[in-house]
């Protein structure tokens, strides 16, 4: 095999097609690996209540397992096919159950419920600047070229560095362009500064 084989072998891997169903829709093309069996492992042995609900195969997804920790936490991940679930259910003595008929338990819902709440009161506690804040609080950062500040800034922490992009900004230092000047002032009026 010449060194143009070689390379072309490399760009056909590299760039081919992925699989697609009659309706277009892309068809996974990696099929489970034993990393995929050792996280479901570890995931079963370091949690307590743990089941296993598999997911028959789609002409889009390959099979997969989904563990449920007593907690409602969970875990996906794709398996050879049915049996091989079976047989990793079996040997970490959990239960297995068919999705499709059973579905999901509730706890999995409401841990998704609770993680989802926790993201947002974190977003939250961040602070109370709209989207348009902190737009203008970029623009003001970026003028000033300060640090980036707080992600819930004081403040004295934002007059400190509407100062230095007023500074910065002032027709008198900029030729007597007022455009970045206007920025400033538009930013300063959005944070009520």
């Amino acid at each position: 095999m010449g060194v143009g084989a070689v390379g072309q072998n490399c760009a056909v891997g590299l760039f081919k097609r992925r699989r697609r169903t009659s309706a277009g829709a892309v068809v996974s093309d990696r099929d489970a690996s034993r990393a995929d069996l050792a996280a479901l492992r570890e995931f079963a042995t370091s949690r307590s209540g743990v089941e296993a609900f598999v997911e028959p195969k789609t002409t889009v997804t390959q099979t997969t397992v989904v563990f449920v920790a007593a907690d409602g936490e969970w875990t996906r991940r794709r398996v050879p096919n049915e049996k091989a679930a079976a047989d990793l259910a079996r040997s970490l003595k959990i239960p297995l159950y068919d999705a499709n008929r059973v579905g999901y338990p509730q706890r999995m819902r409401e841990y998704n419920a609770r993680a989802s709440a926790k993201k947002t009161s974190v977003e939250v506690e961040r602070g109370d600047y709209s989207p348009a804040q902190f737009a203008a609080i970029m623009t003001l950062e970026t003028i000033a070229g300060t640090e980036p500040l707080p992600r819930n800034p004081s403040k004295s922490d934002l007059e400190r560095v509407l100062r230095a992009a007023r500074g910065k900004a002032h027709p008198d230092r900029t030729g007597g362009d007022r455009a970045r000047w206007d920025q400033v002032e538009q930013a300063a009026r959005k944070l009520g500064l």
